[in-house]
């Protein structure tokens, strides 16, 4: 196959009604850019028709490319596998729902293109199209990125960019069975830029992220690369033992210079103390807990995601 110009990765969940429309418009974007291209579909082990569906498209089209994973793996696992297999000049990542309009490929690509300096260019929505829930999950995960990896504040964490292949290949290179991909782009160049693009509202089926999935994809987003939490709990140890040192000093000293410490002073404060740091420390043994399960993973050698078939060849 002759290297083409983009490569365009699409995760695919529950996507199988809509997809003929993604590839069609895509299609006609790169014709009228005159851009060779290979648009691949990943799908997420879905248990609709979507993988049917990519068949279907790959075989009336030589430019799209099917790969079905053999189980769920989540987005960023699948837009890694993606990645793996691009070959592509510059390589594009979106969503499946086509709330990322194809016609604003080009706006990224260009932006690129026109500056050798950059390694990256990251998708910024002149206007959201999420539930309330959503862009507050998304401002809160941007601003822990921020204080996380040194993120520019301009840049947004979403999943439509546009990367050069020295930046998708330093990427693959990350061992961790966690591979968020925005993170270990943060962790890898700070030549990026944002470039703002339209943001279609949901047409056809609804979101998956639910307020357990953000909050877990919050979650793996921060401890999957950056020992943050850790630092911020270390310090409130640290300052929770000046201030305990302070107290008892206080303490000490009324009972040495007054005439002692009369009962029950100070018992409100004591208990909530109690529960602040009891608090705390579940917190702290969670915190590490969740670690430990990550290095497990590594340890243990986890796949990121295993490919049953593709379009390509009957063997994947």
């Amino acid at each position: 196959m002759r290297k083409p110009f983009l490569s365009i990765i699409v995760p695919c969940y529950r996507s199988g009604d809509w997809l003929d429309d993604l590839a069609s418009r895509v299609k006609s974007v790169m014709a009228s850019q005159g851009w060779t291209y290979e648009l691949i579909l990943v799908n997420d082990s879905s248990p609709d028709s979507t993988w049917i569906t990519i068949q279907k498209i790959a075989q009336a089209d030589d430019c799209v490319r099917g790969i079905n994973l053999a189980f769920n793996t989540g987005q960023f696992r699948t837009t890694f596998c993606g990645l793996q297999q691009a070959i592509g000049e510059i390589v594009v990542t979106m969503d499946d729902d086509l709330q990322q309009p194809p016609e604003e490929i080009p706006a990224l690509v260009e932006a690129l293109r026109a500056d050798d300096n950059l390694d990256a260019v990251l998708a910024k929505y002149q206007e959201k199209q999420h539930g309330l829930f959503r862009n507050l999950g998304s401002s809160t995960m941007h601003t822990l990125f921020r204080l996380s990896y040194g993120k520019p504040k301009e840049i947004r964490s979403t999943t439509f960019r546009a990367m050069r292949p020295q930046l998708v290949k330093s990427i693959c290179q990350y061992s961790t069975v966690n591979p968020n991909i925005n993170p270990l782009i943060f962790q890898t160049t700070r030549k990026l830029k944002a470039v703002s693009v339209k943001h279609e509202a949901r047409q056809q089926g609804r979101s998956g992220y639910g307020a357990f999935k953000l909050f877990r994809l919050m979650t793996d987003n921060i401890l999957s690369v950056s020992t943050l939490p850790l630092k911020i709990v270390t310090t409130i140890g640290v300052l929770a033992a000046f201030g305990s040192v302070l107290l008892a000093t206080y303490y000490l000293l009324r009972y040495w210079v007054g005439n002692g410490i009369k009962e029950n002073t100070g018992f409100m404060t004591q208990v909530l103390l109690i529960n602040f740091f009891g608090g705390l420390t579940l917190l702290s043994v969670g915190l590490l807990g969740e670690y430990v399960i990550r290095i497990m993973d590594e340890v243990r050698g986890k796949p990121r995601f295993l490919v049953k078939e593709t379009t390509d060849s009957e063997d994947p």
